[in-house]
């Protein structure tokens, strides 16, 4: 990609209505978001055309306080005789986080140790699409599962009898904890990461 054209990931803020007509224009024309605000960029910099944002903008009701300090209105012009004012350089762009590691965690029962390995790991009494299987009458099948959600574990109850209790109440679900100890009937299940 030739240096004119590279791209850079910005970041900025825009009226909730702006976007959501640009990102219907754009679907309408059968090109990206990204495209269709860089062709609007490029055409309020060339001059002779108003930016699409601010054609779409005509059919959403905005603010007029909000308009006058919009990022996109031009600056005044400098008084007569004077050079204009430079245009400070853009702040220099941070470069990319590294990706998170993702955390292992595991799960002690019994003297056991199990990795949970996976997006959604079930435990119950059932012996068939179980991950941590408890021989107990008072365990539902599919009593519990642990789930992965953007990088974030979670314990869930899947509508057990019993419950899934954590420091003595029941919970729904609730985010697992370095340390936590929840409790499926008189079981204990101890949570660490690595």
């Amino acid at each position: 990609m030739s240096e004119r054209r590279r791209r850079t990931l910005r970041s900025f803020y825009c009226e909730e209505g702006l976007w959501a007509a640009l990102d219907e224009r754009a679907a309408a024309s059968d090109i990206s978001l990204d495209d269709a605000l860089n062709q609007a960029l490029r055409a309020w910099l060339q001059g002779g055309v108003q930016p699409a944002a601010a054609q779409i903008s005509a059919q959403v009701p905005v603010d007029a306080k909000t308009m006058a300090m919009s990022p996109l209105s031009r600056p005044p012009s400098p008084p007569v005789g004077r050079a204009p004012m430079p245009t400070p350089p853009p702040p220099p762009v941070a470069p990319p986080a590294p990706a998170a590691r993702r955390q292992e965690l595991y799960v002690q029962f019994e003297g056991q140790t199990y990795h949970v390995d996976k997006d959604e790991f079930i435990i119950g009494r059932g012996t068939q699409g179980t991950d941590l299987t408890i021989r107990d009458g008072n365990v539902s099948r599919k009593h519990a599962a642990v789930v992965r959600e953007n990088g974030v574990f979670h314990i869930r109850d899947l509508g057990s009898t019993n419950g899934v209790i954590f420091d003595g109440e029941r919970v729904a679900s609730r985010p697992v904890q370095h340390g936590d100890v929840y409790f499926i009937c008189d079981h204990e299940l101890s949570f660490a990461y690595a």
